[in-house]
């Protein structure tokens, strides 16, 4: 590697109140005596995560981009967790380089008196300048261990562990300033030319008796570009559905089946009204092993990138 420097930014949380002046950051977190000198604070912003946006989290990435042209081997990024396995996801899928990228959180005031946040920015740095992590896509660093963004989600809403990779499981650790790697995992086809992904894609989830209303009103806007469906099981929802879904496939709206459960993956497996086998005949495209927010996310920048039909059937499988 050219350069040894690692960016630290802090890219929003409510948590970020209770930290030292940016210029204090690097004594307070204890960085190890070799990365103090090459580790730079940037202050992105302080909103809640709960507050970003698609837009919000691809101007974060413009900010990634302009770090490595400026000579930065690695970015550790401090945000708020409410939706940090999107942003991470959503960066994942359009990050094309080497270069690590390691997403943390600060804590939660639930856990208020720890030094959660310290110990997570620490190592988040420590992980991001380590010559390991390359090659690895963008990770999200909690309690010691590291995540892959294209598998992570939240696990937890106010425990110390709150993330987890149902039926992957961590990707490494940090153990003493020192991280091991156990594997590296599959990302998704890497889109390696800027997109702006669609806002406009929306996910619906299944549930009993319930959804209609709400596919009836997303039918009737115009602004819509794409559906993500958080199906029953293998990728199966309420009869009442299928003419909306018919409809808005006759509109061309992409419309993509994923299963609500956390593993597991869309199948043909039964032929009844609201079926993935007849909702797949209809033209609805299959979201494979993808959870629904990891779809949601997928779909928007396949529309972002102008894909046709068929390349958005090939993407949200690759």
């Amino acid at each position: 590697m050219a350069s040894q420097k690692t960016a630290l930014v802090f890219a929003g949380s409510p948590s970020l109140g209770d930290m030292s002046p940016v210029e204090s950051v690097k004594s307070l977190i204890s960085l190890p005596p070799e990365l103090v000198g090459e580790t730079e604070v940037i202050e992105w912003s302080r909103q809640p995560s709960s507050h970003y946006t698609i837009r919000v989290t691809t101007d974060l990435l413009e900010l990634f981009r302009s770090l490595l042209g400026d000579g930065y081997s690695g970015i550790a990024v401090a945000s708020g967790t409410d939706v940090m396995e999107e942003m991470a996801y959503l960066v994942d899928l359009l990050w094309p380089y080497p270069n690590p990228i390691v997403f943390t959180g600060l804590g939660s005031p639930a856990r208020h008196g720890s030094n959660e946040g310290a110990v997570n920015l620490r190592q988040a740095v420590v992980a991001a300048s380590s010559e390991a992590c390359w090659g690895m896509g963008v990770l999200i660093f909690s309690r010691g261990e590291l995540f892959a963004a294209s598998e992570a989600c939240k696990f937890y809403s106010h425990r110390g562990h709150d993330f987890a990779s149902p039926g992957a499981g961590p990707v490494g650790e940090v153990v003493q300033n020192r991280v091991y790697v156990a594997r590296h995992p599959r990302r998704a086809r890497v889109i390696d030319r800027p997109v702006v992904p669609a806002k406009d894609v929306e996910v619906l989830y299944a549930s009993l008796g319930g959804g209609e209303l709400t596919l009836s009103h997303l039918f009737r806007d115009e602004s819509l570009k794409g559906l993500v469906l958080g199906c029953f099981g293998t990728g199966n929802v309420p009869p009442s559905w299928t003419p909306h879904i018919k409809n808005l496939i006759r509109r061309r709206v992409p419309v993509v089946l994923t299963s609500r459960c956390q593993l597991g993956r869309v199948l043909s497996l039964y032929d009844f009204e609201g079926s993935a086998s007849r909702l797949l005949d209809m033209g609805a495209i299959d979201g494979g092993t993808l959870r629904p927010l990891q779809a949601r996310l997928r779909l928007a920048v396949a529309v972002g990138a102008g894909m046709d039909e068929e390349e958005i059937r090939e993407y949200m499988l690759s």
